[in-house]
């Protein structure tokens, strides 16, 4: 008692490369500035401007950590580290240049899309184009013709080949920026940057990370993007057929390869001849389909084994990762450097699949859309105000049934996706492998956890706008509701918003479809509790507004029949609750849409408005409404339309209603 215990020193650990880690250079860095009042960082950074190469390299690779850091990225960028930095992509160190090309490709992955957006401002694109123009140059004139035409050849190892590495880091830079800002792809065009990719293709056999590479930031660049299509000969095409097909490699090695090149033909198909359209077309879809059905479950939990064996060696104590596993695209972190190579393999083998996964079903929702939507599909996937009737074209049989055809999707298209049973594919990824929930117990396993869920939503993205627009095999009456009962099972499996939002989606679109072919019980009474108290508790607008219009789509269902009263009842008082109640105008703009298309006309309808009270509540909800409208119209932005719709119709309606 009374008794200090003495400080335990630990000797340094030895580092084979001879450089500090991150947490010493920012110590060294804090030294430097102490006093001087300069961020922690910047001795870092000026010692990108050394005389010494040994010096610049030390100092490319400590920041090439730092950068994936919040706190340490925030510090740097005012230190106008891209306009120092830039200029050592051009230098005569092929090291200094491979590190610099690193930090910005962790820049890039660190900062997100407006760290993208600053660094093209600070003209970080200059440097970047003359590298890649110099590094293509020079591989172009070195490689014999049979290397250039993809053939495998006994040459200089790409691993150990500095020049190569120094292409694989630019172009992962390239097609992280043109990701992020149109800027970078203009830039690309006028350079006319496509043989640099056409080279990165034809190394699949050589250094198949580099051609994923390639094939990634072709895939960006060719997304509408007219300008780019006059580049293209027919060999290039040539080129992307055989990558499609896997010829002359393993088919299974190269499936995020494969996948990725499937977008880029899909990005292509103008350039495609009329007659061989239809044929490229299944061919990309017979890849989707295929990149869908491997067998992911057996993978995790193949890994998670893996995973909990080294925690028993380890007793527990691994160090937390920071940022994503390697796979492709992904520079290895320290800790996965510890894991064993069978371990590493394994877990490099999983988020493979996982983002080929991802790439197919981000595809295929872009096939079901409209050609004018699908340039802000992944931009604003959710947002409340896409129309998902804007994909969903109504027809009338002689018999007077309302049917949902898709005149919005080539035939060819249609026939592809329903020939390969791709809503079945799709449904079955939303759903996560028994027993994933024990990755979040590893570090290692948390980003393959992550990746999982992020396929997950990207499923139910993608079947809600295969639900507006398919007909066929399992969009039947009873294939849908079979499909209602899944997705309102899934409810329950999360309250992450992201995904409550794309869930909500497909329920959305379910419902319309539903109602568009008349199903007579789309959802129990407990499964519309479940929705409406779901809409009542999010915090999300776009949840709130999904779930409103899934509501509206069931009344309009309910009301058409005999005997819903019930049913009716619980979706006016949700709904008359969100138009009271809700914070957000353009969902209470939402709410009131949905109750003029519910109490519009039926048999049940006015003893239902008669028993919620509907018209002195919408007479209260009125003057709040207009004054809302007045004061808000000018920050409605794209919102405008639906609230003034509302509110022009809201009198109408009052005065319907009360004439009846």
């Amino acid at each position: 008692m009374g008794k200090s215990r003495s400080k335990k020193y630990k000797s340094a650990r030895p580092r084979p490369t001879g450089l500090p880690s991150v947490a010493e250079a920012l110590r060294e860095g804090e030294a430097a500035g102490n006093g001087t009042g300069e961020p922690p960082g910047l001795a870092i950074v000026e010692k990108l401007q050394s005389a010494s190469a040994e010096e610049r390299e030390c100092a490319c690779t400590t920041l090439a950590g730092l950068v994936l850091q919040e706190n340490g990225l925030a510090a740097l960028l005012d230190s106008r580290l891209v306009r120092t930095l830039g200029p050592l992509l051009l230098d005569p160190s092929q090291a200094v240049r491979e590190g610099a090309a690193g930090v910005f490709r962790n820049m890039t992955v660190g900062g997100g899309h407006d760290l993208c957006d600053h660094m093209v401002e600070e003209d970080v694109m200059t440097p970047l184009v003359a590298l890649l123009k110099q590094v293509t140059g020079q591989l172009t004139h070195s490689q014999p013709m049979d290397m250039q035409a993809g053939a495998r050849h006994a040459g200089s190892d790409p691993d150990r080949d500095p020049v190569w590495r120094i292409l694989y880091q630019a172009v992962h830079l390239l097609w992280n920026l043109c990701e992020s800002t149109s800027t970078a792809v203009c830039i690309f065009n006028k350079e006319s940057l496509l043989p640099t990719l056409l080279l990165c293709l034809r190394q699949r056999d050589r250094n198949l990370p580099l051609a994923l590479a390639g094939a990634q930031c072709l895939q960006t660049v060719t997304e509408d993007n007219a300008e780019v299509l006059q580049q293209f000969s027919e060999d290039t095409l040539k080129l992307l057929e055989g990558l499609l097909m896997g010829e002359g490699g393993d088919p299974v090695d190269s499936l995020l390869l494969r996948t990725t090149v499937a977008g880029c033909i899909f990005n292509l198909k103008a350039l495609i001849p009329a007659g061989s359209q239809s044929e490229a077309l299944q061919a990309v879809v017979r890849v989707l389909a295929w990149t869908l059905e491997h067998d992911v479950a057996t993978a995790i939990t193949s890994l998670r084994s893996m995973l909990g064996e080294q925690q028993t060696n380890n007793n527990g104590t691994a160090e937390q990762m920071n940022g994503e596993a390697a796979g492709p695209g992904r520079p290895a972190t320290p800790e996965q450097n510890q894991l064993p190579q069978a371990t590493r393999a394994q877990l490099d083998q999983v988020m493979s699949l996982l983002s080929a996964q991802q790439t197919a079903l981000e595809i295929i929702a872009n096939m079901c859309l409209p050609d004018d939507d699908s340039d802000e599909e992944w931009e604003d996937m959710d947002s409340s105000d896409t129309s998902d009737e804007v994909a969903m074209c109504d027809v009338t049989e002689e018999g007077g049934t309302p049917l949902m055809t898709p005149l919005c999707l080539s035939a060819e298209t249609h026939a592809a996706l329903i020939s390969h049973s791709l809503p079945r594919k799709v449904l079955d990824r939303t759903v996560l492998p028994e027993g994933c929930d024990s990755l979040a117990t590893s570090a290692h396993g948390q980003p393959v956890l992550k990746r999982l869920l992020t396929v997950q939503r990207r499923a139910l993205l993608c079947l809600r706008n295969m639900l507006a627009v398919l007909d066929g095999e399992g969009m039947d009456a009873a294939g849908l509701v079979e499909v209602g009962s899944h997705l309102m099972a899934l409810f329950t499996a999360s309250g992450d918003q992201e995904f409550q939002e794309a869930v909500t989606g497909a329920v959305r679109s379910l419902l319309q479809r539903m109602a568009a072919v008349q199903v007579t019980q789309p959802l129990s009474r407990e499964q519309l509790c479940a929705l409406c108290d779901l809409g009542r508790q999010s915090p999300c607008p776009s949840v709130r507004a999904n779930v409103v219009n899934s509501a509206g789509s069931l009344g309009s269902v309910l009301a058409k029949q005999p005997d819903s009263g019930e049913k009716l009842t619980l979706i006016g008082m949700f709904l008359t609750e969100v138009a009271g109640k809700d914070a957000v105008l353009w969902v209470v703009a939402e709410a009131l849409d949905a109750i003029f298309d519910v109490f519009g006309d039926g048999p049940q309808v006015d003893a239902v408005a008669a028993t919620i009270g509907l018209v002195a509540k919408l007479r209260q909800i009125s003057p709040v409404f207009k004054s809302r409208v007045h004061k808000e119209r000018r920050s409605l932005g794209e919102h405008f339309p639906v609230v003034d719709n509302a509110r022009v119709n809201l009198t109408r309606f009052i005065k319907y209603q009360e004439g009846c």
